[in-house]
């Protein structure tokens, strides 16, 4: 390590950003979001700044986004002039721009949003990683200077060129695989091609990164050795050409990566010095992090240079445990050696078989060792982004990387060549589009294997930390039984040296599968309400503490693809395999219409068990019926809930309210499912849409004391769900005389165009002097039932408690 340097000044680097991080973050991000305080949600803005870069978006080629650098902004009825370094621009038409023009724009110009659910894709980290804070929404674009950086633009069109070959030479589903690959263009790439390599582990390919960049600079190196060129000539020539092919593609934390450690290799090959990676890995991040210091906690950062840390910090551990050490190796290669030697001589067919078999077996092997390095060190990071991991994924990559090399170039070739000779491009990329097919189908081969994408959930920041830290310590610990075993070995103590081998290779064949457990989710033993901010709509889990699943509603009309962008991932980050029942408590849109999409995604990964459905006359509603449909198409049991049902687990009670069994309720919201929840002396009321007929039949019962009784219904509720996103006349005042709550949880969008949730019912509420949470406000409230009861917004920076202990 101390010959190594550079792996210091790279702790170090970390170590103080990090206290920097600690002591300053506020005063920081009150530096990069300077808005904050002038304008709440948007305002009208005007923007003079030099275009920087045009980046394509994934799925959006109606439009045209890049980012502005140098900014000056003028917002409306304001003189001052605002400066950002960077701004994320999006204009909604198809717009020729080009590097380095100069441009002024007028839009809305908006913070970039954060997460408000965990597990939800969050934007304003991406974008913070790349030094931009606001995005602007133009509606005008006036060039002011069509002044270009002709470098920039020179590459800018070979990437736009070589895109244009690629779409007319494939089909649709292989230009957008292979524009992602080589072009870092993700605009064409199609979605469920992406979930797909994802879920089979080869998602990598996807992203330019170390292989794609070493693939391409090795095969121009070759060239130019057979063309007799000098290396004094060839080297820069390639180091330019691997920095053009940094910024034709944008320069991605991989892609720079990649060429940092490229360019240090070839260095050290032209002024004859030796080539450390480590050295280099450290370097690379140095440099990345001086440029984009929040990188260092981007998923793309993590997991490339934790890649590249497990290929030279974990492989040559993997290779002892499973090669032997130095003397013994070298035993073995000597005996082999002559072993083959004879073979060869005596049979020459068959010795040049065997060879070549154990030629394929030993690279095999070595990929394999490689693949379940990568593994071990970015395990936590896929697990802390992902919450999921391919089972088959090193399996597949077994099969996979040997092919990449002929892939990569042939598609750099078809797409450069195109740009010339279009026919000899296509005749190029023909073999591009079965080599994608393969790909494919293998994914969808081993997609049919049981268990094929193995959800494990979200670790803890201090399970991730535990981990490493027993990594690091398992490898300092194989680091010192290696030197005994060739201590033994050179005092010729074989029969101990053996045994000292064997209990190291059993210790690092084991420990590593005990290190995955410390990365599990642990069973809190406690009741859990989530209600998740689905926008304008509902969406609460319920977890008990004997460990069941409940899904009550999961539904937007603000939010697209609900379900598979929000619940999903929440659920993911649970570690959830198993939703023992999914309760619809009506059939309107924002309340079903992603728990559909939850069904539809079943199968191997997560499974329902039951779909329960309000017990009501008019079942043939076309919500009803869309999830009737999909249920048994997925084999998922559907039953119906009515007035007096109860689930009980343990000191858990669940009993339905609403509607009555076979109810005829003038609207769907009169019929919506109301559930009171008791657990010792907490409790909760979950009322859906309640509404009109419904409400009352709710007054009826929590008004007559012998029905309360009956059903076991306390004096007053701890927590409310406010029914219909808090509308105007949901919740009246007679009924939360009854209910009593202590807090109410609001389920709404963020500046919906409803108005909700209406002043008069926040003045009810407060009236009756229950605390007030709000899903548009604090993102998704995690109410924690142990011997406190704690509601933690996802936004919030600290929770709130309720004073009294329910638990003594």
């Amino acid at each position: 390590m101390i010959k190594r340097p550079f792996i210091w000044i790279l702790s170090g680097t970390i170590l103080l950003f990090l206290l920097y991080r600690t002591i300053a973050s506020e005063r920081d991000d009150a530096r990069y979001y300077c808005f904050q305080g002038i304008f709440e949600e948007q305002a009208r803005a005007h923007v003079t700044g030099c275009i920087d870069q045009i980046c394509p978006e994934q799925g959006r080629q109606d439009r045209t986004s890049c980012y502005l650098k140098d900014c000056r902004i003028r917002l409306d009825g304001q003189n001052t002039i605002y400066y950002q370094s960077k701004l994320y621009v999006v204009l909604n038409d198809k717009t020729v721009l080009h590097p380095g023009n100069t441009a002024s724009l007028t839009g809305s110009l908006q913070e970039i949003m954060t997460a408000t659910n965990p597990g939800m894709f969050d934007r304003r980290e991406y974008y913070k990683e790349k030094g931009v804070y606001y995005e602007l929404r133009a509606t005008t674009l006036q060039i002011t200077s069509s002044r270009t950086n002709p470098v920039k633009d020179l590459l800018y069109r070979l990437r736009n060129r070589m895109g244009e070959v690629y779409t007319t030479s494939l089909p649709a589903k292989e230009s957008g695989i292979v524009s992602a690959m080589i072009l870092g263009d993700k605009s064409l790439l199609d979605i469920d091609i992406r979930q797909l390599y994802q879920e089979s582990g080869i998602g990598h390919l996807l992203a330019i990164s170390g292989l794609h960049v070493s693939i391409l600079c090795m095969a121009l190196i070759r060239f130019f050795k057979h063309t007799g060129i000098s290396e004094r000539i060839f080297i820069p020539a390639g180091i330019g050409l691997v920095l053009a092919y940094g910024q034709m593609t944008d320069f991605s934390i991989s892609t720079s990566r990649a060429v940092i450690m490229m360019i240090l290799l070839l260095a050290a090959d032209l002024f004859e010095r030796t080539y450390d990676g480590k050295n280099s890995l450290a370097i690379a991040a140095v440099i990345i992090l001086l440029q984009k210091p929040f990188a260092l906690f981007s998923c793309s950062f993590l997991l490339s240079f934790g890649a590249m840390a497990g290929i030279y910090f974990i492989v040559p551990f993997l290779v002892q445990i499973w090669s032997g050490d130095s003397w013994q190796k070298h035993r073995k290669r000597r005996q082999r050696h002559f072993s083959d030697r004879e073979l060869c001589a005596n049979h020459p067919r068959i010795g040049a078989g065997i060879l070549f078999i154990r030629q394929r077996a030993s690279t095999a092997a070595g990929m394999l060792l490689i693949s379940s390095a990568i593994q071990l060190t970015t395990l936590p990071v896929i697990l802390y982004f992902f919450s999921e991991v391919p089972l088959y994924g090193i399996l597949i990559n077994l099969l996979v990387i040997p092919l990449a090399a002929l892939l990569v170039i042939l598609s750099f070739l078809g797409g450069l060549t195109g740009c010339i000779c279009p026919i000899f491009g296509t005749f190029l990329l023909s073999t591009v589009y079965w080599l994608l097919s393969l790909y494919e189908k293998l994914c969808q081969l081993f997609k049919r294997l049981p268990g094929h994408v193995l959800i494990l959930g979200r670790p803890a920041v201090w399970q991730i930390i535990l981990y490493y830290i027993l990594l690091c310590g398992l490898l300092l610990w194989m680091r010192r039984r290696s030197k005994q075993i060739d201590e033994l070995e050179y005092q010729h103590s074989a029969a101990l040296a053996t045994s000292v081998r064997r209990y190291r290779r059993l210790a690092g064949q084991v420990i590593p599968f005990v290190l995955i457990l410390v990365l599990l989710p642990v069973p809190s033993g406690s009741l859990e309400i989530v209600v998740l901010d689905v926008g304008q709509g509902d969406g609460i889990y319920l977890h008990t503490p004997s460990g069941q699943n409940i899904l009550v509603d999961g539904g937007s009309t603000s939010e697209n693809q609900v379900g598979k962008y929000r619940i999903l991932p929440f659920l993911k980050t649970r570690g959830i395999r198993y939703i023992n029942y999914m309760i619809a408590t009506h059939a309107d849109e924002d309340h079903i219409n992603g728990l559909a999409e939850l069904m539809q995604m079943s199968g191997d990964s997560y499974r329902i068990g039951t779909l329960l459905l309000p017990d009501v006359a008019d079942k043939a509603q076309e919500g009803y019926q869309l999830l009737i449909q999909t249920a048994q198409t997925k084999n998922i049991t559907v039953a119906y809930l009515s007035s007096g049902a109860n689930l009980t687990y343990g000191a858990l009670s669940l009993l339905c309210l609403n509607p009555p069994s076979g109810s005829g309720f003038s609207s769907a919201n009169d019929e919506s499912i109301v559930l009171s929840l008791r657990y010792n002396d907490f409790s909760c009321l979950l009322t859906g849409d309640l509404a009109g007929e419904g409400e009352e039949e709710v007054r009826r019962i929590l008004a007559s004391a012998s029905l309360r009784k009956a059903y076991n219904i306390p004096e007053h509720y701890t927590l409310l769900k406010i029914a219909h996103h808090g509308s105007k006349n949901s919740s009246d005042e007679e009924l939360l005389s009854l209910i009593r709550p202590e807090y109410a949880l609001i389920s709404c969008g963020r500046h919906n165009r409803y108005g909700h949730p209406h002043k008069e019912l926040l003045q009810r509420l407060k009236n009756c002097h229950a605390g007030i949470f709000r899903t548009d406000q604090s993102g998704a409230l995690t109410v924690t039932v142990k011997r406190r009861v704690t509601i933690r917004g996802y936004l919030d920076k600290t929770p709130s408690k309720l004073a009294r202990i329910l638990f003594p």
